[in-house]
């Protein structure tokens, strides 16, 4: 499933950078729009809606009545912290050194003293977060982004970020866990632990989503703006990323504290 993935996600990378390449009056256009993309955007968006509303919402809804707030920041830190080594790799990509020592720091603190990262240790000895990925790396080395695109279940997405998601994915150490144990067992935690990390991520995130969409009349683009203009704060080419709305959809990022 992973494999076909990669392949989706490699295509869908061809046909963005492709459609970078335009006239000026492309420029001014949605992303989208440039690339003939808002039919097909608006379809899986329905599709997606129908799958949250259905199997997602449910489900995090279900996991919320279960848990308190305590628990899921527990989680939260847990997968932070596991995350913590992919930020280092690209931080050193990126050239950052002190940031890429920085996230070997916090994740060896953040292991032993936090107990296995349920706690941040690391932030109170002033060894703060600088979480970054491979989508990043490849703004720093100037990559386009490529055109907005709704991917199904994952929903809002560029071509370079769908890109860093699946290379992060693989880097994780998680991953290369279940495949060097190779076994079935291994790999049942691996995609449990997966699913837990998503579910736990959309529950915190549910409540901003259904505010969104009862105050909005058109959702689609009222997700297409919020996530364009988060995607405004990524440095490209070096460059200080631009002053934007704190919007928090960065659906692969889970920064609160506790």
């Amino acid at each position: 499933m992973l494999n076909k993935f990669s392949k989706c996600v490699a295509i869908l990378t061809i046909c963005g950078l492709c459609g970078c390449a335009g006239t000026k009056e492309s420029l001014n256009k949605q992303p989208d729009e440039v690339s003939g993309l808002e039919n097909y955007n608006r379809a899986m968006f329905t599709f997606n809606n129908k799958v949250d509303k259905y199997v997602l919402r449910p489900a995090a809804k279900g996991y919320k009545a279960v848990t308190n707030e305590y628990v899921r920041q527990r989680v939260s830190n847990f997968f932070n912290n596991i995350d913590e080594p992919i930020s280092a790799v690209n931080h050193l990509l990126q050239g950052e050194f002190l940031n890429s020592g920085n996230n070997l720091g916090r994740f060896a603190v953040n292991t032993t003293l936090g107990i296995v990262g349920l706690f941040d240790v690391a932030s109170s000895f002033g060894m703060e977060k600088h979480k970054t990925g491979f989508d990043e790396t490849l703004a720093s080395w100037c990559v386009p982004d490529g055109p907005f695109i709704i991917l199904p279940i994952m929903g809002p997405s560029t071509p370079r970020a769908a890109t860093g998601f699946v290379v992060d994915g693989y880097s994780s150490p998680a991953y290369w866990m279940a495949q060097e144990s190779g076994g079935e067992d291994a790999w049942l935690v691996y995609y449990s632990a997966s699913g837990l990390k998503y579910l736990n991520l959309y529950a915190e995130n549910m409540s901003m989503l259904e505010s969104l969409e009862e105050g909005s009349v058109d959702y689609y683009e009222a997700v297409k703006s919020m996530y364009l203009q988060n995607r405004k704060k990524i440095k490209t080419c070096g460059e200080e990323h631009q002053e934007t709305p704190d919007y928090d959809f960065d659906m692969g990022d889970m920064d609160e504290d506790y």
